[in-house]
């Protein structure tokens, strides 16, 4: 028994030894320089058959584990892509993130990521950290001013960004059809029979409030009128905003999003609110908790890891040509209405019918 411990203690001390070996200790052991360690390890430059032995041999009996970020350095490539995410916690964007590091995994390449925690003056400055770290980074629905972004474009030679297209920027993107969507939600709604809708407003910064902004104002008229309340993104927003929504008094509220819509729609439970009774209620993004909630949210529903995968694709096409389309390329992703429980026709209005398949 006390020699079974006294070797589990030899081991261990063996152990730590080796994990504070360093390229100095490998290079006495197989007596040659540290700089022909470094050349032999990273594949920079050639050395002679019996130097690289010596070298490998040293590796294996110190077990020496080499840095692979100071390895990247070294050779001018890290084989890691950065991400930045406003709120990691969101589930749209813990998708988006899983679509680029499956892709980036295929491709051999680590994944480094930073959630900004909804700052947008924190953004330009983990943009340019991840830098240092990896080949290029993947901005998702970033907050930064169009300056910001120019600055940085300028800076990162391998930047894509997600849900963001820069004016005059030649930085690749990512889009989902933010118009398209809104549009489709606008005409559901209208044909239920809702003549005033109340819409719960998101970030006045976030690139696609700006786009649904542009179809809110296309889709109002005479048939249509359309009320905004400030709100944000979060379901406390939405919990908050959802007596200003009421005092509109629209038959059917819209939400920036999914994570927005269930918050009011816990607050309209609690008021004694009936959804769709009382008021319809839409969402956007068909996070997977709007198909469990009672009732299940009509919602547009964003292929996110499609997204991710789109990303990437940007990300190893640029580092391959060194730009794209003249330095930029634009991909669009267009959602799809899933229509669930929470929008009903009015009281007392029967629903519409699309007069021509050009209104779908």
């Amino acid at each position: 028994m006390w020699c079974n411990a006294a070797m589990g203690r030899a081991r261990t001390g063996a152990g730590a030894r080796r994990s504070r070996t360093t390229i100095i200790d490998v290079a006495r052991e197989a007596g040659v320089s540290p700089a022909t360690v470094s050349r032999v390890l990273t594949g920079t430059k050639p050395v002679s058959a019996d130097l690289e032995r010596r070298v490998r041999a040293a590796v294996g009996l110190l077990g020496y584990r080499p840095n692979p970020a100071a390895q990247g350095l070294l050779r001018g490539a890290t084989h890691a892509v950065g991400v930045i995410v406003p709120d990691l916690s969101n589930p749209y964007f813990a998708e988006v993130l899983k679509g680029v590091t499956n892709a980036a995994e295929a491709a051999d390449f680590r994944t480094l990521v930073a959630d900004t925690g909804e700052k947008a003056g924190a953004e330009h400055g983990a943009a340019l950290e991840l830098s240092r770290w990896t080949d290029g980074v993947v901005l998702c629905s970033p907050r930064m001013s169009q300056w910001e972004l120019a600055e940085l474009a300028r800076a990162v030679p391998r930047l894509v960004c997600v849900n963001r297209l820069g004016r005059g920027s030649a930085v690749p993107a990512v889009l989902v059809d933010f118009e398209a969507g809104v549009a489709s939600i606008c005409r559901h709604l209208r044909e239920l029979g809702h003549r005033r809708l109340v819409y719960l407003r998101g970030p006045a910064r976030a690139w696609s409030e700006r786009a649904r902004q542009r179809a809110l104002r296309a889709a109002a008229g005479p048939d249509l009128e359309i009320v905004q309340i400030p709100c944000g993104s979060s379901s406390a927003d939405g919990h908050r905003a959802a007596d200003a929504a009421l005092a509109t008094r629209a038959t059917a509220a819209m939400a920036f999003s999914d994570y927005v819509a269930l918050g009011a729609l816990t607050r309209f439970e609690e008021l004694g609110v009936s959804v769709p009774g009382d008021l319809s209620l839409t969402g956007f993004d068909d996070i997977p908790v709007s198909r469990l909630v009672s009732p299940r949210l009509t919602t547009m529903a964003v292929r996110k890891q499609e997204l991710g995968r789109r990303a990437w694709e940007l990300f190893s096409e640029s580092g391959e040509s060194g730009a794209l389309d003249g330095g930029r390329g634009v991909v669009t992703v267009r959602p799809e209405l899933i229509a669930r429980g929470s929008t009903a026709s009015p009281a007392g209005v029967p629903a519409q019918l699309p007069r021509t398949a050009g209104d779908l």
